[in-house]
């Protein structure tokens, strides 16, 4: 994903808009597979400030995903808001705080890609009521009941399970 600058190089402090699309194959992120049901679309604004490039947008794609509660797949949205700064590759240090640039383009994708690994839920649900699956017999519990008699828990802490605590 590029922006082309050429124009904002010579505008200084004005801001220009920008619509991109990409598909994104399979990305691996702390041990998970992340697979996009649906391209990569970024929009925002860029300006120059003479110095550096200011970047802001809206991220949206659709990944497919599996409900850690039932372990069936699902298509799970992902929209978030992002800002970063591009400087000049001449004077970039890799401090973490902005990203480097050439020329008369702006490569979004690792700060496009970084911002989506910090927005990834830790753990991904189908939905907010799911009742996930009997740990005894295994079944779906969405879709259907079991018979089985739930373990106790175990444990030093087991007897607060035993108490009441609506007054």
């Amino acid at each position: 994903m590029e922006l082309q600058v050429a124009s904002a190089l010579r505008r200084v402090g004005e801001s220009f808009s920008f619509d991109l699309s990409q598909t994104i194959g399979v990305q691996q992120y702390g041990g998970r597979s992340l697979v996009f049901a649906a391209p990569l679309h970024v929009s925002g604004q860029f300006s120059f400030d003479g110095k550096a490039f200011s970047v802001g947008g809206t991220v949206e794609t659709v990944l497919l995903s599996v409900c850690a509660r039932c372990a069936e797949s699902f298509r799970e949205p992902l929209r978030f808001s992002f800002t970063e700064r591009f400087i000049k590759a001449s004077e970039w240090e890799d401090n973490g705080e902005c990203y480097p640039f050439e020329g008369d383009r702006l490569s979004l994708d690792t700060a496009v890609m970084d911002n989506l690994y910090l927005q990834l839920p830790l753990i991904s649900v189908c939905r907010e009521d799911c009742r996930g699956l009997c740990p005894v017999c295994g079944i779906n519990r969405n879709h259907g009941s079991c018979m089985c008699e739930q373990a106790k828990p175990e444990g030093p802490f087991a007897a607060l399970s035993e108490l009441n605590f609506e007054d």
